[in-house]
């Protein structure tokens, strides 16, 4: 059976196997198998949802978006909008419309990790959200800025560990560790041949993944990552190691980061919110940011007479000349 992607987007479906990617390599720049979770139906087509009007219960569909907007603005809009699905599907019932909603794929996708084995949560969503947050502001007081090789971690520990426990735990270690993290630092960088800042080590000594990462990660890892942290970009290893594998080179890298900030800035000025991902991914080749990006630089030329020219080579940006 054909396996078909699909992208926010991009309208229209694509078959995995006629684009010579794999299926982990298109989920990594942005495709998914759930046409649902984007708004479409089985051919890639979007799908307005009602913004007016009332569903078979009486109960008004713009107003129910505006119930699930006050009582669940914290949550992702995938998951609000179910609410306001079940709202009008239960006749204004809140207390259905939030059952109904913690059934839904969004809902699981997001907060799965809340769910009892006898379907009791753990905590509320809120709850959960405070308690994540404070996770990463303990992270924060030790140097560790980038959260994503730890959010599966919370996740488990969300229910078991509470914040101060966390806090205890992770102030013992530093305490501990402090001292030894140049000498650690140095054994990386004169038997393995790994360049890591402290951050990263500390990390590593708390988290086994990363340490495993960090342990197994290559020098030109190493190296592209620096290409964007010495100009601001922030770090972390498994996205680095990611762009290395889908083709990112330290010259790639070096010309990418060096004028980034500058067009993204720029980007700024005709109100564009150009995100750093989207560069990355043009100097990789995908078409659809490559686009994005010619649609900014004809826009500031048009606008302001600047002229960015994105270099090109084999379709892939590989460097924003000013």
């Amino acid at each position: 059976m054909a396996t078909y992607v699909y992208r926010k987007d991009l309208d229209g479906r694509y078959k995995v196997e006629d684009t010579g990617y794999s299926l982990s390599e298109l989920k990594g720049v942005g495709y998914t198998t759930d046409y649902e979770s984007l708004g479409k139906n089985e051919k890639g087509v979007t799908v307005s949802q009602p913004t007016s009007g009332t569903g078979t219960s009486g109960v008004d569909y713009k107003y129910a978006m505006s119930i699930a907007n006050t009582l669940y603005s914290f949550m992702p809009a995938t998951v609000v909008n179910k609410f306001a699905e079940g709202y009008v599907k239960y006749g204004g019932d809140k207390d259905l419309a939030l059952a109904y909603t913690r059934n839904t794929k969004e809902y699981q996708d997001e907060f799965g990790y809340l769910m009892n084995d006898d379907g009791t949560l753990k905590m509320t969503e809120i709850e959960a959200i405070g308690v994540m947050e404070s996770y990463k502001n303990t992270l924060s007081e030790v140097g560790i800025n980038d959260f994503s090789d730890f959010t599966e971690k919370f996740k488990e520990m969300v229910g078991t560990t509470s914040p101060l426990e966390f806090q205890q735990r992770i102030d013992f270690v530093y305490n501990n560790v402090i001292d030894r993290i140049p000498e650690v630092k140095k054994l990386f960088a004169t038997q393995m041949g790994i360049e890591a800042d402290n951050a990263t080590i500390f990390a590593s000594l708390i988290n086994p993944d990363i340490e495993d990462k960090v342990l197994t990660g290559t020098i030109d890892t190493v190296n592209i990552a620096a290409e964007a942290t010495s100009r601001g970009f922030g770090y972390s290893f498994a996205k680095f190691n990611k762009l290395k594998k889908e083709g990112m080179n330290i010259e790639t890298a070096r010309k990418l980061y060096e004028t980034a900030g500058d067009f993204m800035s720029k980007a700024g000025m005709i109100g564009r919110d150009l995100e750093l991902e989207t560069l990355e991914a043009a100097a990789l080749g995908d078409l659809a940011s490559t686009n994005t990006i010619k649609r900014i630089e004809s826009e500031l030329l048009s606008t302001y007479g600047l002229s960015l020219g994105a270099a090109q080579k084999d379709g892939k940006v590989t460097g924003l000349i000013t």
